[in-house]
C-alpha cells in the first residue's frame, strides 16, 4: 500500500514543479494551474493513505508544498500575463488609430538609420 502512496507523492512533486515552472509562461500557465491543483489532490490523497497506514514520509509532504507554491504562482503568472496582453492590445490599438504614428514612425526610423549609416 506505501508503494502506491509514494508514487502518487512523487507524480505530485513532478506536478507541483511542472506548475512553478511554467507558471509565467503564457497560455501553459492555464496547464500550471491544472497540473497544480492536480498535484494537491493527489498529495492529499497520498498523506492520507501513508496515515492510514501508520507510517510517514516526506514525499508527499514535499508534493504539497510544492503543489501550493505552483497553484499561487500560476494564478499570479496568470493574472500578469493577462494584464500585460491587455495592455500590449490598447497600445496598439492606440497607435494604430493616431493618424500621425505613422508619420512619426516614419521620420524616426529614417533618422536612426541615416545617423547609423554615418
Amino acid at each position: 500500500m506505501s508503494g502506491n502512496q509514494k508514487v502518487l507523492g512523487i507524480v505530485s512533486i513532478v506536478l507541483g514543479a511542472f506548475a512553478i515552472i511554467f507558471s509565467f509562461w503564457y497560455m501553459v500557465n492555464i496547464a500550471a494551474v491544472v497540473a497544480a491543483i492536480a498535484g494537491l489532490v493527489l498529495a492529499i490523497i497520498s498523506r492520507k493513505g501513508f496515515a492510514a497506514a501508520n507510517q510517514q514520509s516526506p514525499v508527499p509532504t514535499i508534493g504539497l508544498v510544492l503543489s501550493i507554491i505552483g497553484i499561487v504562482f500560476s494564478i499570479i503568472g496568470l493574472f500578469t500575463c493577462t494584464v500585460c496582453i491587455c495592455t500590449a492590445k490598447s497600445a496598439v490599438e492606440t497607435a494604430a488609430n493616431d493618424p500621425n504614428f505613422a508619420s512619426n514612425l516614419s521620420s524616426a526610423l529614417d533618422s536612426a538609420f541615416s545617423s547609423a549609416l554615418q
